[in-house]
């Protein structure tokens, strides 16, 4: 289960995050660095410099589509892990093996092994890591990494190589990557099991186009941080003060991804690309002016755009595949890669040529096209935050408590939801089931703080919908059931709408359902099938009477579990007939017990490596349970239970009684204590004597003694003058309460446990709270029931389901 991301593992998730990033990118930028001293050792010219330096991004490129499956399927322990060997590992191979050209060559490739885990772990963990309101600023902070890494690289490393052989210096870098692996890694768990090697990476078309913007923004960074630092021949720069430029471009990079996370979270992502692509066109079209002041303003300007606008991608494209961060991030970042390995190569032959003003131009003018292309992607560049309820006008300060939940379409408006909303908060729960039992075992998880989506047929909707009584047409108990659930209308029985249930699946924690047994199976949505795709799903399967047995097949409704159940057989009247509940007993029960077996499940989960498991639960086995020992006692001494009315075969007096003034009240005594406060309260303390009072059963026994007495006394006075009576007798009695008196009752006003929550249709609407409380997470009510289909488009948006695939859907009737 994933972790409530509370502050603090939040901010252990980006910080890790952002020491991988730097760990990673370590290597290649202490290369740069100690570049001069490097190329003097070997006798290297500028190209072949910048060709060993390439084989880093190339390796990376190669490996980094493979290597984010293995995030995805692995998750955040050995995926960091691994990442940081591979840094440390480079940095003690350039120590060993950069005495010769073929060596240092071999050292980079290490690194770029490496940097195939280690890119998409900082996606991944920030995915599944940091609330949904926070991410664009984490995003910028783990990818401002990079610059801080050749920061870090550019003042202070040259000092110490002055001091210490560039291999030393490389070695002490390696213990200190070393380091990070003693750190703790955060649990964020989801990520390992959410997330397949089959999650299908779509909208193809859009990621490719920022793929491509990646490779541009890398390769235009990567050529001036070489041209800087590497060589800085056309300026004429001692190591130490391209050391120092770059340091500038470093921070002014650092600075322009914060900027463009707290922007980003607020306004058009395409907004804040397409700005940082045009400040790269001005950037570049200054490096043609052949002034050092302007050539050093230009590198300054387009090196922090170039790393700037990459950021900002990234977060896009994990924003959209979060069903697998991992392979969504290693895509754009073998596309960083990729221009990793033209920008160096690139400079290494403008360094011998010396044509740099064509080239800059060039660049501009390739970034003004991209420029224009992120103004017209209108998918993948969302607002940077339109994430499952999320506001972008909320506030997403990093270091607030708060995010919130948007809701489109017909329905309610924005509410607030709180990183504390409760224990589940960051579980993603599939509401597939209908009528009761299943709804409210989702209402549950979805009030302590999961994410819930209310899957329906689109066209009869979940038959809650008609159950009980409306308002102007607008079902009442569909507003309390179905709350805090984003309500999407799709058709399982469709290869279109199983497929779409799938790539769901495969981002959520929790699957209910409650069809009959095989029926998912037919659809070809079976367990088997949804764990391929999701192996840490927990499905929970709701039915009459199990999976198995010669009933499964059967119809299963609460009223036959209570019928079944022995419940109905001991209701009503001696000598009367079995008496049903007025109400959907079982199915409560059941519902109440469903949420404790996915609560259960998930932490099981946490405890056999992430494989998630199929509950079967079923209406008659809770309200057995809640009925008592009834097949124990016949087991054991051949006895069944009979009708006593509202009588007790335990103890007594346990009955209700009329008082005075026409209103009844229920009185109980299961403790011997109790029960003779109440035979003394009403004047017969002589029973309290008789030794058959002793004991329970005993009471049982002569229960109408003992009610004769009571409901005598009772009858002569009024409900307030019996309940003061028995309160200062330290007895227990209740008043036998109508809608009406529960919501009048000044106790239940005070505890909170009734709330009014607004909805859009019908106003302030009163309704049972969140069913238990702590005081570290309480969870809330954040809206109420939805109406049919009014978050469809947006939930088919997070999966990457473009507008007119969603209209064929529609006509074809698979959505609503």
């Amino acid at each position: 289960m994933t972790s409530p991301p509370a502050d603090d593992t939040a901010g252990r998730a980006v910080a890790l995050a952002v020491l991988i990033g730097a760990s990673y990118m370590f290597p290649l930028y202490l290369t740069g660095a100690v570049g001069v001293a490097v190329r003097t050792d070997l006798g290297l010219d500028s190209t072949a410099f910048g060709a060993a330096i390439s084989v880093f991004f190339a390796v990376g490129a190669v490996l980094m589509p493979v290597g984010g499956r293995i995030v995805d399927r692995t998750g955040p322990g050995p995926a960091v892990r691994l990442a940081l060997v591979g840094a440390a590992t480079c940095l003690v191979s350039v120590a060993a093996l950069g005495g010769t050209y073929a060596g240092l060559c071999v050292a980079m490739a290490v690194g770029g092994v490496g940097s195939a885990v280690a890119a998409p772990v900082g996606g991944m963990l920030i995915a599944r890591g940091v609330p949904p309101g926070r991410r664009a600023l984490a995003f910028a902070l783990e990818r401002s990494s990079i610059p801080a890494a050749t920061l870090v690289a550019g003042i202070c490393v040259p000092t110490l190589a002055a001091v210490l052989p560039w291999r030393a210096v490389f070695l002490c870098a390696a213990v200190l990557v070393a380091l990070v692996l003693l750190l703790p890694v955060p649990h964020v768990g989801r990520a390992a099991v959410t997330s397949s090697a089959r999650t299908p990476l779509r909208p193809l078309a859009p990621l490719l186009l920022v793929v491509g913007m990646f490779v541009l923004g890398s390769a235009a960074a990567t050529a001036l941080s070489t041209f800087l630092v590497g060589y800085g021949v056309f300026l004429g720069l001692s190591a130490g003060t391209a050391g120092v430029v770059l340091a500038v471009m470093s921070a002014a990079t650092i600075g322009v991804r914060m900027l463009s996370g707290v922007v980003g979270a607020r306004v058009s992502g395409r907004v804040v690309v397409s700005g940082l692509l045009f400040l790269g066109v001005a950037g570049f079209l200054l490096l043609t002016v052949p002034l050092p002041v302007a050539a050093l303003v230009g590198a300054v300007v387009a090196g922090a755009a170039g790393w700037g606008w990459t950021g900002v991608l990234g977060h896009a494209v994990v924003r959209a595949h979060a069903g697998a961060p991992g392979a969504a991030t290693a895509l754009v970042q073998a596309g960083g890669c990729v221009g990793g390995v033209v920008g160096p190569l690139l400079m290494g032959v403008l360094v011998e040529h010396g044509s740099y003003a064509v080239a800059w131009a060039a660049m501009a003018a390739l970034v003004a096209v991209a420029g224009v292309a992120a103004l017209a992607n209108r998918r993948i560049l969302a607002t940077s935050d339109e994430e499952p309820g999320v506001d972008p006008d909320k506030d997403t300060d990093l270091t607030s408590e708060r995010t919130s939940v948007r809701l489109s379409g017909t329905g309610n408006a924005t509410k607030g939801a709180a990183v504390q909303d409760g224990p589940l908060t960051g579980v993603r729960v599939l509401d597939v089931s209908t009528i009761l039992a299943g709804p409210l075992c989702c209402r549950i998880l979805g009030d302590h703080g999961a994410e819930v989506i209310k899957v329906e047929h689109p066209e009869a909707g979940d038959g809650m919908r008609g159950h009980g009584q409306a308002k102007d047409g607008v079902p009442l108990w569909w507003k309390e059931i179905s709350r805090n659930k984003r309500a999407l209308g799709l058709k399982l029985s469709t290869p279109d709408g199983a497929d779409l249930l799938l790539r769901l699946a495969a981002t959520a924690d929790v699957l209910v359902e409650n069809f009959r047994p095989g029926t998912l199976e037919r659809w070809g949505i079976g367990p088997d099938r949804l764990h391929e795709v999701n192996p840490g799903l927990v499905v929970v399967r709701v039915t009459g009477f199990g999976q198995t047995g010669p009933y499964a097949g059967r119809a299963g409704f609460g009223t036959l579990a209570e019928a079944m159940s022995g419940f109905a057989h001991l209701t009503g009247e001696a000598g009367g007939p079995p008496t049903l509940p007025a109400f959907g007993l079982a199915d409560s029960i059941c519902g109440m017990a469903a949420s404790t077996a996915a609560m259960t499940a998930l932490f099981a989960r946490e405890r056999n490596g992430g494989r998630g498991d199929v509950v079967d639960i079923n209406l008659l086995e809770p309200i057995m349970a809640a009925v008592g020992p009834g097949p124990t006692v016949y087991d054991q001494l051949g006895e069944v239970g009979e009708r006593h009315g509202n009588r007790s075969t335990h103890n007594s007096p346990r009955n209700t009684y009329r008082t005075k003034d026409g209103r009844w009240v229920a009185v109980s005594s299961s403790a011997q204590s109790i029960a003779e406060r109440v035979l003394r309260l009403v004047g017969h303390p002589e029973v309290v004597e008789e030794p058959w009072f002793a004991t329970g059963l005993g009471r049982a026994g002569h229960a109408d003694l003992i009610d004769g007495h009571v409901g005598g006394w009772i009858a002569e006075r009024t409900e307030a003058e019996v309940t003061e009576a028995f309160e200062a007798a330290g007895a227990a009695v209740a008043p036998i309460y109508s809608a009406r008196d529960l919501v009048e009752d000044e106790h239940v006003r005070e505890t909170g446990m009734l709330t009014s929550v607004p909805d859009d249709d019908l106003g302030p609407v009163l309704m049972q709270n969140v069913l238990w409380r702590s005081a570290g997470a309480p969870g809330r009510i954040r809206f109420t029931g939805r109406a049919l289909g009014a978050d469809t488009d947006d939930i088919l948006a997070e999966l990457g389901v473009h507008a007119p695939e969603v209209a064929r859907l529609r006509a074809d009737r698979t959505v609503a």
